[in-house]
């Protein structure tokens, strides 16, 4: 019921819109640990340039008419998808990223009564994720502007994994130095998310932590 009560709402609001086709967007996304704004973007992209990549993914306008796109989804030469779009998708993109983010709202994963216990559990959306990790390596550091301070931020990818698999993890300034390869840290209050098709663990700005239980002997 709640489904449906939603759904007429969307076409109440969004009527010029294609909700169908939306999630069915949302649902290739997350098919392929892909940000569905990104994809969405892709789309929008290629109707203008005709062929454009996203992830994995590889994205050629087929056919085009007055009031309709049509657009093959390829991976590694396999089709993935064929997408048809109304023509309002890319003439009011604002309104059709709008219906995207409540259409996403409704495919993040419900809350569990038993929370991840490994990389393998983890699942892109979930929230207040606990976990131990051990450092197995960083990649080279990055600076970026700040746009809210004058001064640089420096961004270093670290690899962590336990038994059950590997995922990355976003180290900002101070704590670049102060993780090692080898460390065995806690993950407190971290979120799972995409970042170019892949996914990683994000300790929350206010009450993530990042807790080192033990560093390494030697590498």
């Amino acid at each position: 019921m709640r489904t449906l009560r939603r759904r007429l709402f969307y076409w109440r609001r969004w009527h010029s819109l294609d909700v169908g086709c939306l999630e069915y967007l949302i649902y290739i996304a997350n098919m392929h640990d892909i940000d569905p704004y990104e994809l969405l973007n892709s789309l929008i992209e290629s109707e203008e340039k005709r062929s454009t990549t996203c992830g994995p993914l590889k994205i050629m306008l087929r056919e085009r008419s007055k009031n309709h796109a049509i657009f093959l989804l390829t991976s590694e030469s396999k089709i993935v998808a064929q997408m048809r779009f109304e023509r309002t998708m890319w003439e009011n993109p604002a309104q059709a990223r709008d219906l995207c983010s409540l259409l996403i709202e409704d495919y993040q994963p419900r809350e569990s009564s038993k929370p991840p216990s490994s990389i393998k559990d983890l699942r892109k959306g979930m929230k207040n994720v606990d976990l131990r990790v051990t450092v197995t390596g960083k990649s080279e550091i990055i600076e970026r502007d700040s746009p809210h301070e004058h001064s640089s931020l420096r961004l270093c990818i670290a690899s962590v994994a336990d038994s059950s698999g590997s995922i990355r993890l976003p180290l900002w300034n101070d704590q670049i130095n102060a993780v090692s390869v080898g460390d065995q840290i806690d993950i407190k209050n971290a979120s799972v998310k995409t970042f170019q098709g892949l996914l990683q663990i994000v300790p929350n700005r206010r009450e993530g932590e990042l807790i080192i239980i033990s560093k390494r002997n030697s590498y």
